[in-house]
């Protein structure tokens, strides 16, 4: 049974895991990175199942030393940006293919619903080993 409790722990801790790896990874290409204008290239709309809309962004920003021409990607609200919009990116300097898109608070609803789930299974785990000691006796 301990073996159970620590499977569904450890699925429970991933979501965290990965947005708050995300979360570091991104917050320190902005602060080694370089900070250049991205251009909108492309906007691809998606809806979903709910009716909402959102868009997802192809960007092109350039090395400034080498000024090759670089593309990334973005996920933005409906029709926020329109095709040949600038938008703030930060890029490593060693390596320009890994880039980080300046907006707030990209992160935060996913961590919280991760928070959430984290501790909603620790409490379903710690109530199912009651319930199972109380059946034992």
């Amino acid at each position: 049974m301990l073996l159970l409790y620590i499977f569904l722990i450890t699925i429970a801790a991933l979501p965290l895991c990965i947005t708050a790896n995300r979360m570091l990874r991104a917050n320190s290409i902005k602060k080694k990175g370089i900070h250049t204008n991205a251009i909108v290239r492309d906007i691809r709309t998606v809806r979903y199942s709910k009716g909402g809309l959102v868009d997802h962004i192809t960007l092109e920003y350039k090395d400034r030393a080498t000024g090759q021409p670089y593309n990334g990607k973005a996920t933005a609200s409906h029709q926020k940006f329109k095709i040949g919009d600038n938008m703030s990116v930060a890029y490593l300097p060693n390596n320009p293919s890994k880039y980080a898109i300046d907006n707030k608070g990209a992160y935060w609803a996913i961590l919280i619903f991760s928070i959430v789930l984290f501790a909603f299974v620790i409490f379903a785990v710690f109530k199912i080993n009651e319930m199972t000691e109380a059946q034992n006796f």
